[in-house]
């Protein structure tokens, strides 16, 4: 609205990014992050697992590994065919 300001400045984008330079803004993310977060908020004392890659320890995650291909499986977790356009999401902003 008028009265709230001008619109802000972002914009929601997505891409994929493989290899070495994902693992690089993973890093980076991890270190940013780290640097910014308050733990006391999360009420956590000490933190552990600082050089851990948590986030490549698949066996953590394994249950991201496999999701449903088909709508009768988890609905939690659910990959959608890339082929169908009804998939496909496109927004044109002016």
């Amino acid at each position: 609205s008028c009265a709230g300001g001008p619109r802000q400045p972002w914009h929601d984008l997505h891409c994929k990014i493989d290899g070495p330079a994902a693992y690089d803004i993973m890093t980076n993310f991890e270190q940013r992050w780290r640097k910014a977060v308050k733990w006391r908020d999360f009420k956590i004392r000490k933190v552990r697992h600082w050089h851990d890659d948590a986030l490549l320890k698949l066996d953590r995650i394994s249950w991201i590994l496999s999701p449903s291909s088909s709508p009768d499986g988890d609905r939690v977790v659910h990959v959608t065919n890339e082929e169908d356009p009804e998939n496909w999401h496109v927004q044109v902003g002016d």
